[in-house]
């Protein structure tokens, strides 16, 4: 189950990404779309996230999902992607990750999202309190 919702997160940000850098089309032939309602990303603090919000400011998913040399990955890496997996966090950030500060997905979560939303994009900051993101259970 938490492999599903992890997979189906990997696309629709590939979607986002897709729709942001003007490479939709192989998104969309491949019927990958963002979806319209806010997302949970599940774990032991259930969290929210809105692709919409991050398109609006015209983020594209190359910012959050990279290749193994970190580069931001592309419309056309992501169309070519047989499914979603690679595109999960956990596929590299794991265990056997090199850095040890890296291998959990909460830390490569705040890593990103709590320190994006701190330092603002195109001029804009998000929400960085606990409870801003994260749902009470």
């Amino acid at each position: 189950m938490k492999t599903t919702r992890m997979m189906t997160l990997g696309l629709m940000l590939a979607a986002l990404w897709m729709a942001g850098s003007g490479g939709w089309t192989g998104a969309a032939e491949a019927g990958v779309a963002a979806p319209e309602e806010a997302i949970t990303i599940d774990g032991k603090k259930p969290a929210r996230f809105d692709h919409g919000v991050h398109i609006a400011l015209t983020m594209n998913c190359g910012q959050c999902h990279h290749n193994s040399e970190h580069q931001p990955l592309t419309g056309e890496d992501i169309a070519a992607l047989p499914d979603g997996a690679g595109l999960r966090c956990v596929a590299c950030h794991n265990d056997s990750f090199a850095n040890p500060d890296l291998q959990k997905a909460k830390d490569v979560f705040h890593g990103r999202c709590r320190d994006c939303h701190k330092q603002g994009y195109n001029g804009k900051t998000g929400p960085s309190g606990c409870n801003d993101c994260h749902i009470k259970n």
